[in-house]
């Protein structure tokens, strides 16, 4: 397989899982749009803008684009520049323009006042969420995690859902449809730019290193 790709990085390769995944999610956007908001929204309130739906289509058309082929397949076995590329689309395009896409009544309504809410407040805080989000680029980013997941497709997958799921706990106090959880702007540029800086070590790691890395 390595051996094609390289001869032919720009083969066709299907990704059915990846078609499912875009399938569903833009499914269920519409069942909350057309089903759920006009039983929740109050008369005259829209129950998304367009605003919000603009940023849907552009988060589903990154994801689709960094998951499925060309990106993916030339991201995994071949070019590792476009491996980074991929996963910056996963954790610094893509998830800011999904939470910016939700609405708020559907989060407050799907989240409660309860536990959940609670627990999201707790894991949302900037200090955790940056932590969390950090330790998901780096542990992903060493040899062995690397090399393992390229050819174990379940632990491939659960390195893409973890950095997913913790760049949507990173990005929350900054665009989050929970206005209680948002930080001030200064401590909005100062938190992105600290997470920022923290992926340069990696980087920095791969760009002086002086023998081969990944295997």
């Amino acid at each position: 397989m390595v051996g094609e790709i390289a001869a032919n990085p720009w083969r066709f390769q299907p990704h059915i899982e990846v078609w499912l995944l875009v399938i569903v999610l833009v499914a269920s956007y519409i069942y909350v749009v057309r089903v759920l908001g006009p039983r929740a929204v109050p008369d005259g309130e829209p129950v998304v803008t367009r605003r919000q739906l603009t940023c849907f289509v552009a988060g589903i058309l990154i994801l689709w684009l960094a998951t499925d082929w060309p990106m993916h397949d030339i991201a995994e076995e071949y070019l590792y520049t476009v491996h980074m590329v991929q996963h910056m689309c996963l954790t610094y395009f893509m998830p800011p323009l999904v939470i910016l896409a939700t609405p708020e009544w559907f989060v407050r309504t799907l989240v409660g006042e309860g536990r959940a809410y609670r627990a999201l407040r707790f894991m949302t805080f900037p200090v955790r969420a940056g932590l969390l989000f950090n330790i998901g680029v780096m542990v992903s980013h060493i040899p062995g995690v690397v090399n393992a997941s390229v050819s174990n497709g379940p632990l491939h997958y659960f390195v893409h859902v973890v950095l997913v799921m913790t760049s949507l706990l990173m990005w929350l106090p900054v665009c989050g449809p929970f206005k209680e959880f948002q930080i001030t702007p200064m401590a909005k540029m100062i938190y992105l730019f600290l997470n920022s800086v923290v992926a340069t070590v990696p980087a920095g790691w791969l760009t002086f290193a002086e023998g081969v890395v990944y295997k």
